[in-house]
């Protein structure tokens, strides 16, 4: 009976992931909400599947375990090093403000001071998963604030520890002796070996693995590897969640380090899910409407203390306001750990069942609302940037000026810098030219497609402009005010494929450079080399190619409108470029 039970539990869960995720998805809502609203469905305040969701908590907390150990592979230690700042400054810094402020509210509301404590750790920590998979969606892990948010993560899943020591120490009946630490010079000998053999150990272990030649059983191996790290953690008394990330560290310089990844994923992506449906199954949504006043006080409590912590240490760390802001949302929802120190709290008798259910439910719908709050924020910033005003341009006396500072206009203006080369720098993106400036690049606000900003560039007294936005209208629009107001300026552009090419060289532009032609030429000239080509040889054949296709382009410039004349332009191009290389093969070269 139990059994079909069991059976039955997971039919329910995997028909919520597979219906409810997809029909979120149809009207906007996240993932994450959708195994949320899944939770409430099937847990106690629904339809009653699961009984005891802190069971399946408990379970599934092997998805975040998981997530860690898939991060720490996409982490070299040298990354984790540059990391360093976030982790400990960054870091500390919100958890020690926003644990004192949120206990200090709950000191003035009346709790006791133990009480008071634990409440303000719990509610300082963040979700990682939740966190980590919003940044996802939202494309932000890779950049400045994505790196920050996830310092900080590692930097609370490093304080649950000492915390979970906390509760043990505020406990009226005192620390439980039954659990016994192990002692800390045992600690620091297992990290030790954990290290070593991890280091020296582990990759010839993978590779004798791996040389068996059975997938099935990389895949045991890999499972195997992230919960016998988590278990040693465990009885080290550290994070489980910890040591499968160091466990993803070490491996992350591994050749097996994206099939370990592809092993991983789908159960990851499974436990997650039904991690965040055991979330929901915890929200007990009844105290919406018995305590409404008080659960409202203390969601909006926790996101306002933990979004205005960020948003100053943001600022600190030279973040636009903007960007600070966005920090603040995103770590502003309660963490998974939270959970956890609640109901340790609540078996210590620190905290009432009362309590402790009120915040497991504002934890819960900070989850809920968080992306909508970030969604509501972008939004309202967007109106904002269109009405700025274009920058006043002090410096007029440049030789070059560049319009577009992506990436192309970026490092053109690096070369120049560095020469001692002035130049002007135009882009018409307002967040774009605000992060270049965090990094100390020289660039204005201002749309070149308008004559006046062009003037105010110095374009009068230039020698040379560089066109290298990223829209072809617009591109072709500069140019043609470039040739019209300012025929002695050189005009180089850049050109985002050949027919963009065609339509630069049929307005006069002699210099124009396809943005992937240079690289892919290069990388070319890799591939024969490695492919046994002396490096003479591989630079000849792609000389070849260069000259052979410049030909080409320019030629398909004059019949850039006559398709059937370009086909045949291709093909007797084709067929010339193959006598070539035979030829140069011929040589001996």
């Amino acid at each position: 009976m139990e059994q079909a039970g069991i059976f039955t539990s997971v039919l329910m869960f995997l028909l919520a992931a597979v219906v409810l995720v997809p029909l979120g998805k149809r009207f906007g809502i996240g993932p994450i909400l959708s195994y949320l609203a899944a939770g409430v469905l099937l847990g106690p305040g629904g339809i009653a599947v699961v009984s005891e969701p802190a069971a399946v908590l408990h379970f599934a907390e092997l998805g975040v375990i998981l997530m860690l150990f898939v991060m720490g592979l996409e982490l070299t230690p040298g990354k984790l090093w540059e990391l360093r700042s976030a982790i400990f400054g960054l870091g500390s810094g919100q958890l020690l403000l926003s644990w004192a402020a949120v206990s200090a509210l709950a000191f003035g509301v009346g709790l006791s001071i133990e009480a008071a404590v634990i409440i303000g750790a719990a509610l300082s920590l963040s979700s990682t998963a939740f966190a980590v998979q919003l940044m996802n969606e939202q494309r932000l892990l890779t950049t400045p604030v994505g790196r920050d948010a996830f310092g900080v993560l590692l930097m609370q899943d490093l304080a649950v520890i000492p915390m979970m020591l906390l509760i043990a120490y505020l406990s009226p009946s005192g620390a439980d002796p039954a659990h016994h630490a192990v002692p800390w010079y045992w600690t620091c000998v297992a990290l030790l070996g954990f290290l070593l053999v991890g280091k020296y150990l582990l990759p010839k272990v993978l590779q004798l693995v791996a040389a068996s030649g059975v997938r099935e059983v990389l895949t045991a191996f890999s499972l195997l590897l992230v919960m016998g790290s988590a278990a040693l953690m465990a009885w080290l008394g550290l994070s489980a969640g910890m040591g499968a990330f160091l466990a993803g560290i070490m491996l992350a310089n591994s050749g097996y380090r994206h099939q370990l990844e592809t092993d991983i994923e789908p159960f990851k992506g499974l436990l997650l899910g039904l991690f965040f449906m055991a979330v929901g199954m915890t929200m007990d949504l009844g105290l919406l409407l018995k305590e409404p006043l008080a659960l409202l006080g203390i969601l909006f409590g926790m996101l306002a203390v933990k979004t205005l912590v960020l948003m100053l240490l943001g600022k600190l760390r030279h973040h636009t306001w903007r960007s600070a802001m966005v920090l603040g949302l995103i770590l502003a929802e309660g963490g998974e750990f939270a959970f956890v120190l609640l109901s340790q709290a609540q078996l210590s008798g620190i905290l009432s069942e009362k309590i402790s259910q009120m915040l497991v439910l504002a934890i819960g719908l900070s989850m809920a609302i968080t992306p909508y709050l970030l969604k509501l924020f972008k939004q309202l910033g967007k109106p904002a940037e269109t009405s700025r005003l274009p920058d006043v341009i002090e410096a007029a006396d440049s030789e070059v000026v560049i319009a577009g500072f992506g990436r192309m206009g970026q490092i053109t203006g690096r070369i120049l810098a560095s020469s001692g080369i002035p130049f002007v720098a135009l882009d018409k993106d307002a967040r774009h030219v605000d992060v270049v400036r965090q990094f100390g690049g020289e660039v204005y606000f201002g749309d070149a497609k308008r004559l006046d900003m062009l003037f105010s560039a110095g374009l009068p007294k230039a020698r040379v402009i560089l066109v290298a936005v990223n829209n072809v209208e617009d591109s072709l629009q500069i140019v043609t005010q470039v040739k019209t107001h300012f025929p002695h300026v050189a005009i180089v552009a850049r050109a985002r494929d050949r027919n963009h090419a065609y339509r630069l060289m049929s307005l006069g532009v002699t210099s124009v450079f396809r943005e992937t032609f240079g690289s892919a030429l290069s990388a070319s000239e890799s591939v024969l080399h490695t492919l046994g080509l002396s490096q003479v040889q591989a630079n000849e054949r792609v000389k070849i190619f260069a000259e052979h296709d410049k030909a080409q382009v320019e030629a398909g410039a004059k019949h850039k409108d006559d398709l059937k004349a370009l086909i045949r332009l291709s093909n007797k191009g084709r067929a010339e470029l193959e006598s070539l290389m035979r030829a140069d093969k011929d040589k001996g070269l």
